[in-house]
């Protein structure tokens, strides 16, 4: 009688494992979104260099009418996202699973976290509400997450590439407007990372 040997694991004994990589990005983006918040929002050197930027950046007349023009809709977006979402769940359960638990989480953790943080007024001339995290710049980051976690991997490259694209001009686009701080972009890009961290330990399978 012959006995079959079970297959061994070939990989280096200190080569990380597949699963090490979600947990490390909800770490980071834990870990960035505090520090973004601490450093921008509840130090007076933080606020006066972070409105600072958003004011020497703001545009005012035909220039900000323009801009404003051409902001992706945030709604179409995270619609976008969840199709996207429900197409896999289709064809991959958990793929689409892993969409429709990430998606979803980024974005109410922006509009969430908003009214909970407070904003103690250190340097703005002004008293307004807290605008950390950005809810435009999470529903980009979202459709780049969904684009990211259904894309088979030779189509990684490029998904990251317009993902990266659309969620910079996103972010770009309203602090030239003047609807958001650069921190408040920050903040929603490390949400994005914590929640795509999620979307792969659901998923299951690496990135790549």
């Amino acid at each position: 009688m012959t006995t079959t040997a079970a297959p061994q694991d070939t990989r280096p004994a200190d080569e990380p494992r597949p699963v090490t990589l979600p947990f490390a990005l909800m770490f980071i983006g834990a870990l960035g979104f505090v520090a973004t918040y601490v450093m921008a929002v509840l130090s007076t050197r933080g606020q006066s260099v972070d409105s600072g930027l958003m004011d020497a950046v703001t545009l005012s007349g035909s220039r900000h009418d323009a801009v404003a023009a051409a902001l992706p809709n945030p709604y179409l977006l995270l619609g976008g996202a969840l199709v996207i979402g429900l197409l896999a769940l289709l064809r991959r359960t958990r793929t689409g699973l892993a969409v429709l638990v990430a998606v979803p989480l980024l974005v109410v953790s922006t509009q969430v976290l908003k009214p909970l943080l407070p904003r103690p007024t250190l340097a703005d001339p002004w008293v307004m509400s807290n605008s950390l995290p950005s809810g435009h710049t999470g529903a980009a980051a979202a459709l780049a997450l969904a684009l990211l976690l259904v894309s088979p991997a030779r189509l990684v490259p490029a998904a990251a590439v317009v993902g990266t694209a659309l969620t910079a001009y996103m972010g770009l686009a309203v602090v030239l407007l003047g609807y958001h701080r650069p921190s408040d972009v920050l903040a929603s890009v490390m949400l994005a990372v914590g929640a795509g961290g999620l979307g792969l330990l659901v998923r299951g399978r690496p990135l790549s």
